[in-house]
């Protein structure tokens, strides 16, 4: 029977590519949430057509408000399901929206995917609407096999992972419309790795407020950039002592925490040469490994900021939490991570590492606030969130072909 799935997910490949271009064809750019709802479209249709049963959830607009700021761009997630009468639900999360694109791209448009060789280049190809096709490919063979899964299905497609994933999965977790005993979120890790955890994250951002003056009489204004110049290097020390601060990973990998300075940075539109700036902002992204706890971080950061803010009067300094999502760390020899595990090691005929991702996923919304187990894995793409972003066609129907192995295995104790 494994053969027989095998091989119709290696004869429809180029169906796949052709649902993965369709995908990407919609730039569900965020921030700051566009095409959403002609995306949830494409998804309810190719879903409704490989026999699952469909809903839409609509976030409330008042919700998206109080987070995004304003309702311009509604928030929609799919939520999908096969249910064969199973003990254990088995839940699959995806988020279809992709980060801005910038720098030049090989192939001018990044929403137009164009096949080179055994790639596939465009936003969203590898991050992570290749994991997208790659889940519905494999759940479309085990309907067209008349395979049964060894649980029931259901899949979540979700809004704005890349800003955090409130108004997403989040949202997916705080209405308890996920019923599942497990989950398997469709990225953190890829090709002979499985995830079990990712780094927490922090982002700070850090407003200087001076007072303007004409650049002939300095002396007659408080120069905000400069205020802003001294605390981004009165952290320097901060940031440097975290090279000490060593955690092991599951595979043998050291890894640190990190701290980054000015991914965003500015002033305000009344700003000149011939000014003294009265304003100057920028931000702080701080990674946590899984051994830190995020009330201690921030509050530590928080204390050197005004440290160094006692030092600059009258130049005030007013810090604001961005987001923070916390570490999140799962047990790889549980039942869920040592049957995906055996699943990747069946198809990739190789040995399976366990390991932590540096960056965040939704994994944190099931593991930490829903209790429920959870490991990540999905294509290995390259270039993700820059320049020619891409993922390898045969990773894809390898993953599909991963996917499928485990949900007709199921959950072995």
């Amino acid at each position: 029977m494994p053969i027989a799935l095998n091989d119709y997910i290696d004869k429809n490949r180029t169906t796949a590519i052709e649902m993965l271009q369709d995908l990407v064809r919609i730039p569900t750019v965020n921030p700051p949430g566009e095409r959403y709802s002609q995306m949830v479209d494409l998804l309810c249709q190719i879903c409704r057509k490989i026999g699952l049963e469909v809903e839409v959830h609509v976030v409330a607009d008042n919700v998206v408000k109080s987070v995004v700021g304003v309702t311009d761009w509604p928030r929609l997630n799919v939520l999908a399901r096969w249910d064969v009468g199973a003990d254990k639900t088995v839940h699959f999360n995806a988020h279809y929206d992709v980060v801005p694109v910038g720098g030049h791209w090989k192939y001018s448009d990044p929403f137009d995917p164009v096949l080179a060789g055994d790639y596939l280049y465009g936003r969203g190809t590898a991050d992570m609407k290749g994991s997208i096709v790659a889940l519905l490919t494999a759940l479309d063979a085990l309907k067209k096999c008349r395979l049964e899964p060894a649980f029931n299905i259901e899949c979540s497609f979700t809004a704005d992972e890349e800003t955090g994933g409130h108004l997403g999965t989040g949202e997916i977790i705080r209405e308890g419309l996920c019923t599942g005993d497990y989950a398997v979120v469709c990225e953190g890790a890829g090709g002979t790795k499985v995830g079990c955890g990712h780094n927490g994250v922090l982002w700070l951002e850090v407003n200087c407020g001076g007072k303007a003056a004409h650049a002939s009489s300095p002396q007659d204004g408080d120069n905000a950039f400069e205020a802003m110049v001294t605390v981004a290097n009165g952290l320097k020390e901060c940031k440097n002592l975290l090279e000490s601060k060593t955690y092991i990973d599951f595979d043998g990998v050291c890894r640190n925490p990190s701290m980054t300075f000015g991914g965003v940075f500015g002033g305000n539109q009344g700003q000149k040469i011939n000014t003294v700036p009265d304003e100057a902002c920028f931000s702080i992204d701080r990674r946590l490994t899984p051994s830190e706890e995020m009330k201690n971080v921030e509050s530590d950061l928080r204390h050197e900021i005004g440290a160094i803010a006692q030092t600059i009067c009258p130049v005030k300094v007013e810090t604001k939490t961005i987001m923070s999502i916390d570490p999140c760390i799962v047990d790889p020899t549980g039942l869920l991570s040592k049957n995906f595990g055996s699943a990747v090691g069946s198809v990739r005929r190789s040995k399976v590492q366990f390991g932590v991702t540096p960056g965040f996923t939704d994994l944190h919304y099931f593991v930490v606030d829903a209790g429920i187990p959870a490991v990540g894995y999905g294509v290995k793409g390259e270039g993700i969130h820059g320049v020619d972003e891409r993922v390898s066609i045969n990773d894809l129907i390898m993953t599909a072909r991963i996917y499928g192995e485990f949900i007709r295995r199921g959950l072995e104790e």
